[in-house]
This record gives structure tokens, C-alpha cells and sequence, in this order.
């Protein structure tokens, strides 16, 4: 893209700050949400901040402590950023559930992370996600016919597909409510 159409991927605004914070576990250790609340900083930012949780197997797709970590991050980024947590604040977030399994899927994991667990699993957190108003990106459909080396992980097409979807999300906030 950079060679043959180094336009398409400019940003209007200038440059664009992308942090990952990796919290994969709950309870969720102090010093994982201390080191995530001096990432986001005490003051309003003069650009909206935009949350995208991603979700592994990290939990063996255990819901509610998916909800417990989900609202964990939710009310420390509120506490730290008390901004957030006023009514009609613009606060974007989605939520990514795991993709599906693979043929390769160790069969040991296949009872408790094999497909028809994830499907359940991607139902219940978008119904979870959206009594949080937070948005939910399920990638069980679109990845259930990708090439997965391992059983588990999709291939770089597949993650392109994932990117993609979340930049078509980040394209479509109001922003303008800001």
C-alpha cells in the first residue's frame, strides 16, 4: 500500500497514538490497572480516547469472568478519567471475541474452546456488551473458514480482515460529539 497508494493510509489529523495494554487475566493484579491508569494519563485529552477490547482464550471462555474483567477496565478507566463517566460522555468502546477453532484444535481444549463453546460464548458477550453500552465485534463467522496453523490462531488474512472491521468502527464514531 505504502509503494502503490501511499495515500490511502494517511490520516487527516496528523498522526494517530495506538497503545496496547496487555490485562488478560481477573481479578486483574494492582499493578496491571495501576500501569493502565498512569498510560491514560488524569486529564481530558484534546483527542477522544477510543477503547477496543480484545479477548483470548486466556479464561477458557468463562462469561462471567469476562464481565467481571469487561467491568473492571470500564470503572478504572471512569476513576481515572472521571470525564468519562459523566452522562452523555463520548466514550466509544468494542469488545472482540475470539475467533473460531480450527481443525487442528488441541482436543484437550476442543469441550471448552471448541466451536460450538466460542458460538455460545460470542452470544452471551454481545449481550453482556450491549447492557454496558459497549459495542461487540464477533469474529467466530467471519474466521470459521480461515486457515488457522495451530487450531487456534488465524493467519495474517484473517487479522488483516479483524483490522479492517475495527478501523471501519474507529471510522464511523461521531467524533464531532467530542
Amino acid at each position: 500500500m505504502l509503494r502503490h497508494d501511499p495515500e490511502s493510509v494517511a490520516c487527516e489529523s496528523g498522526s494517530v497514538d495506538v497503545l496496547i495494554e496487555e490485562i488478560q487475566r481477573f481479578p486483574i493484579p494492582s499493578d496491571e490497572l495501576d500501569r493502565y491508569r498512569n498510560v491514560l494519563g488524569s486529564r481530558k485529552p484534546s483527542r477522544p480516547y477510543a477503547f477496543v477490547l480484545g479477548h483470548g482464550l486466556w479464561n477458557d471462555l468463562d462469561l462471567q469472568a469476562t464481565v467481571n474483567w469487561i467491568d473492571a477496565i470500564v470503572d478504572a478507566t471512569k476513576e481515572q478519567l472521571p470525564y468519562l463517566a459523566e452522562p452523555h460522555a463520548f466514550f466509544p468502546k468494542l469488545i472482540l471475541t475470539p475467533n473460531a477453532a480450527g481443525v487442528d484444535k488441541p482436543h484437550e481444549w476442543r469441550s471448552t474452546q471448541g466451536n460450538e463453546a466460542l458460538m455460545m460464548f460470542e452470544e452471551s458477550v454481545g449481550v453482556e456488551a450491549a447492557k454496558r453500552g459497549i459495542e461487540h465485534l464477533g469474529t467466530w463467522n467471519m474466521s470459521i473458514q480461515s486457515t488457522k496453523f495451530d487450531g487456534v490462531h488465524v493467519d495474517l488474512r484473517g487479522n488483516l480482515v479483524k483490522g479492517m472491521m475495527v478501523l471501519n468502527w474507529l471510522n464511523m464514531l461521531d467524533v464531532e460529539r467530542y
